[in-house]
């Protein structure tokens, strides 16, 4: 049982869903091989950073950064998803051989990917926006309410309830407003 379970069931889906939020996988061709790219967790930015931290002083500093973001975000090279596999639990140890798998190749390989996986997080980036995008238009309407006698303009929203920002009011002026209603 995961954690997410211990939630009644449309907060599960919610918790559940922010998990993958951000997700994005693409198989990326190059001379002849397949390459499995996906995006990377926070905790394993984080990671890729203490790899690179190494080279932190150095003219290597960029490629490091370039090779340690590659090594966290290749999945499977061929459709080989144990192409470097793990000796142990330790995510960080694995991660660290992914990057001394990786960094035995050239660097226009390893240019090439790295150029691919930042386009990954580019498309990650604009697709997270047009998810708020489109979740911040669902909380407006733009149909007449009841008692309206007044037909909103195309670019005209009406604000609802779930529109106010409830953040600016105290738990007491909260009770207040509940009481008021009744």
């Amino acid at each position: 049982m995961s954690l997410v379970d211990l939630f009644p069931k449309e907060v599960a889906d919610a918790v559940d869903g922010l998990a993958y939020l951000g997700h994005l996988e693409e198989e990326v061709p190059f001379a002849g091989h397949k390459f499995l790219l996906r995006t990377l967790k926070a905790s394993e930015e984080l990671e890729v950073a203490l790899i690179a931290k190494e080279w932190q002083e150095s003219f290597g500093m960029t490629k490091a950064h370039a090779w340690a973001h590659l090594a966290a975000s290749l999945q499977a090279v061929d459709g080989d998803v144990n192409f470097c596999p793990p000796i142990g639990p330790d995510s960080k140890q694995h991660l660290r051989a992914k990057f001394n798998f990786v960094t035995n190749w050239y660097w226009p390989v390893g240019e090439y990917l790295f150029g691919r996986y930042v386009e990954l997080v580019q498309r990650m980036t604009e697709a997270i926006a047009e998810v708020e995008d489109l979740s911040s238009r669902s909380l407006q309407t733009s149909w007449n309410t009841v008692g309206s006698s007044i037909r909103p303009k195309d670019s005209e929203t009406i604000p609802t309830d779930s529109n106010l920002d409830s953040s600016a009011i105290s738990p007491e002026q909260m009770k207040k407003l509940a009481d008021d209603l009744d």
